[in-house]
């Protein structure tokens, strides 16, 4: 009960040698632009047509292949990456949508993530909207993420929503009910859209593929607060 041990296991040293070369070549694939953007489709239920998409990023890595989020976000997180992989990703989007603006080509709204690690909303907003002006793109076409989980408080967060609203932009605000949450957040921070965290439906969805009653009501409140608040929602 008084001795401390430790077990070996050698996953944990796995993860440590993975997560030592990931620092150690972070810089040289974002120069290298391994680092690539997929467009994860949103559908509009009445209709069942794309109404908009969210852009996620990808690692094309040369030692381990096509690596997801998870493999590498929590590390950029902990040692502060994550902001230069945020501008790269907004910039790989503003040029895709220039370039089909450019050829004529459909378009719809894209999501970009705002990631926990921003603190400083004037600076944040110098950066990107630096960014955004290199591509003349309408500011509808954008939509910034915001996450009730970030190292903002409430008024740090309400802050940055109207800097963004007043450059044209909406704000949707990612996995909402998944965290720390409570009600007054949706009152007193001028999201326009709640992003309700895909826990809602896998955790309560059976092996038919349906979901429990209570469940399925819980979700039809929400939708309505949501509607009675003047907001959007969307269902990962």
């Amino acid at each position: 009960m008084l001795t401390q041990f430790s077990i070996y296991n050698s996953r944990l040293l796995d993860k440590i040698n993975e997560e030592r070369y990931i620092e150690n070549h972070m810089y040289e694939a974002l120069e290298k632009h391994e680092f690539f953007v997929m467009y994860q489709p949103k559908v509009e239920l009445s209709s069942d047509t794309i109404v908009g998409a969210e852009a996620l990023v990808r690692w094309d890595n040369p030692e381990y292949g096509i690596m997801t989020p998870d493999s590498f976000i929590p590390l950029f997180e902990r040692n502060g990456f994550i902001k230069k992989l945020d501008f790269y990703v907004y910039e790989e989007v503003f040029k895709m949508l220039r370039e089909r603006l450019d050829k004529k080509l459909p378009v719809v709204p894209i999501s970009i993530n705002m990631s926990r690690n921003h603190s400083k909303p004037d600076r944040f907003m110098h950066d990107f909207m630096a960014i955004f002006k290199k591509y003349a793109i309408p500011a509808n076409l954008i939509e910034v993420e915001i996450l009730e989980r970030s190292v903002m408080d409430n008024q740090t967060l309400k802050e940055i929503t109207e800097m963004l609203h007043k450059e044209g932009f909406t704000v949707p605000m990612d996995d909402f009910g998944s965290g720390e949450s409570s009600l007054n957040m949706l009152t007193t921070i001028p999201v326009d859209v709640l992003k309700f965290d895909r826990s809602f439906l896998t955790s309560s969805t059976g092996k038919n593929g349906t979901l429990d009653k209570t469940t399925a009501d819980f979700i039809q409140t929400l939708v309505g607060l949501s509607k009675t608040l003047k907001k959007r929602t969307i269902f990962e």
